[in-house]
């Protein structure tokens, strides 16, 4: 049923373990991510780069909203992408920032092309009201669409 067990939560409840997130905790992350760089190197079969100082501090800017799992993809990626000794704050810089989700209009471009134009159902689609999506595509110039594709 995907419910935690009844009989394990009271065994761990026994002793509550508080950690605070990872952004609390800016000391331990130049350890924290050589030890998960080291085992994620490890895992794919090569040398595992050594964190610069400027990498180091990046890291200890970063807020952290993933904890430990941001970190741990974070340092993956670098360890796929980055070939070299050493990895450094330009190397990550770069994986660091947020991706760029589809921008409004192609959101609601595809919506209306995969409703084959029917309104009512791209709102639902995007989980927006059917006024909301009359008020983005007046306010996009969409009117028509898919009528004219672009």
């Amino acid at each position: 049923e995907g419910r935690f067990r009844a009989d394990l939560f009271y065994r761990l409840e026994i002793f509550p373990i508080e950690l605070p997130p990872l952004r609390d905790r800016a000391s331990d992350l130049p350890s924290l991510a050589r030890h998960l760089l080291e085992r994620i190197c490890r895992r794919l079969g090569r040398a595992a780069p050594r964190l610069t100082t400027t990498a180091e501090a990046l890291l200890g800017e970063h807020p952290w909203p993933g904890n430990v799992r941001e970190l741990a993809n974070l340092l993956e990626r670098a360890a796929i992408v980055i070939e070299g000794p050493r990895l450094d704050a330009s190397d990550l810089e770069p994986l660091l920032r947020p991706r760029s989700a589809p921008s409004e209009v192609e959101a609601l471009r595809q919506a209306l092309r995969q409703s084959d134009g029917d309104k009512q159902a791209a709102a639902e689609a995007l989980g927006i009201s059917y006024r909301t999506l009359q008020r983005r595509i007046v306010a996009h110039d969409l009117e028509g669409f898919p009528k004219y594709r672009s």
